[in-house]
């Protein structure tokens, strides 16, 4: 009944489309123990659920309750249908009994609370991005059935054979308390009638649980299987977020670029939208969705599942034999405008946060991302103010589109070293696009750099040689642009034989530590973040002076330094140690802190939907209590300062980057020997 079901629900018809998709961009089955290990544990004891107390406890009574309620039927079943009538072997007796049946009463009872949180949850809570579906109220009112009926049935027993004083269980009577306790509700029954009632609920309670097996096939229940099969099958990679990679030659000849239709997706991409239970855990965090964008992860995923489907109608066979269709002969809905809307594709800023709060460790933005390269790279369609940025960094190597020619111009009379005048160093200083054109960010690079002098490290910068990271390029989807960017850093830090780099952006930070050894570039990258929090450990970086004024602190986690990087630990080491404010949290914060609205290229796009995302991160800020909001990431700097102004809240707020405070609390001069006016503006 269950193969049927699944048959008639689509499974199997989606199954020949995720096995007609492309190969996964890594390996899903490397180390197949320590997988299967981390599937179990993270299914038994629910362990990405239980970031969230309430959810997590709600789904793991589910849970737990049906695991030992299917223990305790699987005994039962071996006893009566298999050992005794085979061996004439009766061992479900004495304290194994009494301990079983306690086992399946109290996890049983959990299951009840587990279903009525969920209740509470769905009717009276009400969460703004919980998905309302019928099919959802019938699975948890079937579920509350059938552990209700079995506890009826179960009570019924107790009363007609156990209650009586005489019975020789009637010591043992409550080692099944909650049905002893649904038996009181009997009492008033003789035992002709308990024997009735219960032998006709217990047929009602044994086809009811049939019944809810076959619905396991045509509900979200199938998670039950899928998702333990996503878990073993998860990201297992050095990169967080694994972008499909495009290999340098495919540009001579690949006919298209990105994708645009359901076959050009990974197979893993396409079973990722099996597992997906639409729980919702990704659109809460969502920066796009809590500032009224038509971005929901769990849609964007559940569309393609349900796209399958309907792809299937066009490209399988009488014999149910599935092809891949040419764009010529398929005439459904598309991709790209039908099934995902445009708007939805652009409002991504690939924070991670979806990928994060996700319990099924489903990975939705990248879809997007490919989504994006075949707009961008096939029909050049895009955002028009992202075309001036494409230009700046095709002409200028930097998207402000100034001259590459003063890309140095804010080390001018600081005697910062030079890769090309020294000839080598330990660390590479890779300043990137907005500590070298950036106004509010040169005094950021400045910090930096004087305090590495400082501490006496071995490093130097690439001056002009060095070039836009391609971050931004390769996350609005303009791969070429990203790879032609990436080769030229890769082969200038070979040309200079560097092995250590030391950023100051985090997304130029996990470009070069993870998208760069795709093309051949292996780096051992730092944020300057880990490199200042280890120098004052070490007393190389001595903090002085306390500076006034700040206030209570709070951090901002950038998504890129954070979810992507776990760096989470050192930037607080720094505000700690400046001895120089409270350090308060927001209400979002580490994994789970909010965008500042700037990743993904969304940096150079306008926010024309909704409020902006860097206003609702602002007034986190001002809800914290805090005078001073430090950041680590020239992008949350810029974002956060912005968000300050056009929130009328300079008088109340301001915004800090790490390295300015550090550089005030060492006694640091930004001055240039030049002259007496502060470099960098």
């Amino acid at each position: 009944m269950l193969f049927r079901g699944l048959v008639k629900a689509g499974f199997f018809t989606r199954l020949k489309v995720i096995m007609s998709a492309q190969g996964s961009e890594i390996d899903r089955l490397d180390n197949p123990a320590e997988r299967f290990w981390h599937a179990l544990v993270d299914v038994l004891f629910q362990k990405k659920i239980m970031r969230e107390p309430y959810q997590g406890t709600m789904h793991a009574f589910i849970l737990w309750g049906f695991i030992a309620l299917t223990i305790t039927t699987a005994v039962v079943f071996l006893q009566a249908d298999f050992i005794w009538p085979i061996w004439h072997w009766w061992f479900l007796q004495g304290n194994f009994y009494l301990g079983l049946s306690l086992f399946a009463d109290v996890f049983g009872f959990l299951a009840i609370i587990g279903v009525a949180m969920a209740l509470y949850r769905r009717y009276v809570i009400k969460p703004v991005w919980l998905d309302e579906k019928n099919e959802d109220k019938i699975v948890l009112w079937f579920i509350l059935a059938i552990l209700v009926t079995g506890f009826i049935v179960e009570g019924l027993r107790i009363q007609a054979t156990e209650a009586n004083p005489a019975s020789p269980m009637y010591p043992y009577i409550w080692t099944s308390p909650v049905g002893r306790i649904f038996g009181f509700a009997f009492a008033w029954m003789n035992e002709s009638g308990l024997r009735s009632l219960h032998l006709m609920l217990w047929w009602t309670h044994v086809l009811g649980a049939l019944l809810f097996i076959v619905y396991i096939a045509y509900s979200k229940l199938l998670h039950i299987f899928v998702t333990p099969v996503n878990i073993f099958l998860r990201n297992t990679s050095d990169n967080p977020a694994p972008i499909r990679v495009m290999p340098p030659e495919m540009f001579e000849n690949a006919e298209t670029f990105g994708i645009h239709k359901l076959e050009e997706y990974s197979w893993k991409d396409l079973f990722d939208s099996e597992a997906c239970v639409r729980c919702g855990r990704c659109v809460e965090v969502c920066p796009a969705f809590n500032t009224d964008k038509p971005l929901k992860p769990r849609d964007v995923i559940q569309n393609i599942r349900n796209y399958m489907e309907t792809k299937a109608k066009f490209a399988m066979d009488v014999d149910g034999n599935y092809r891949v269709l040419a764009d010529e002969e398929y005439t459904g809905p598309a991709l790209i405008g039908d099934i995902l809307d445009k708007e939805t594709i652009w409002a991504c800023t690939t924070c991670m946060a979806c990928v994060e709060a996700c319990p099924c460790y489903i990975t939705q933005f990248p879809k997007l991302i490919d989504l994006r390269r075949y707009m961008v790279m096939m029909e050049s369609d895009f955002p028009a103010e992202v075309l001036d940025v494409f230009k700046g960094m095709e002409n200028n190597s930097n998207p402000w589109s100034i001259g590459a020619h003063v890309r140095a111009d804010w080390a001018k009379g600081h005697n910062i070293p030079i890769m090309s005048e020294k000839g080598g160093a330990e660390y590479l200083f890779y300043v990137g696009c907005a500590g070298a054109f950036d106004d509010l960010n040169k005094k950021v690079a400045l910090s930096i750099a004087k305090l590495l002098q400082a501490a006496g490290v071995d490093f130097a910068i690439l001056g002009t040689e060095e070039g836009c990271c391609g971050d931004s390029a390769k996350k609005i989807g303009n791969e070429y642009i990203y790879q032609a960017l990436a080769m030229a850093n890769i082969e200038t830090f070979k040309a200079y034989n560097v092995k250590s780099i030391i950023t100051m952006c985090p997304h130029g930070y996990n470009t070069l530590k993870y998208d760069y050894k795709e093309l051949g570039g292996n780096f051992e990258v730092y944020h300057y973040t880990e490199i200042l929090d280890q120098l004052i450990k070490s007393g190389k970086i001595k903090l002085k002076d306390r500076i006034p004024d700040l206030g209570t602190i709070t951090y901002h986690d950038s998504c890129y330094l954070g979810r992507y990087n776990k760096v989470y630990d050192q930037p607080r080491n720094i505000i700690k140690a400046l001895g120089s404010g409270n350090l308060v949290e927001m209400s979002s914060h580490h994994a789970k802190s909010f965008c500042c609205g700037a990743g993904g290229g969304r940096m150079w796009m306008e926010e024309h939907l909704g409020s902006r995302i860097n206003q609702k991160r602002t007034k986190e800020v001002e809800a914290a209590g805090a005078k001073t909001v430090c950041t680590a990431c020239p992008f949350c700097y810029t974002m956060l300062s912005d968000g300050i102004k056009e929130l009328e809240l300079s008088e109340k707020l301001q915004a800090f980057d790490i390295a300015q405070l550090v550089a005030k609390a060492a006694g640091i001069d930004l001055k240039s020997s030049e002259g007496d006016q502060e470099a960098a503006g």
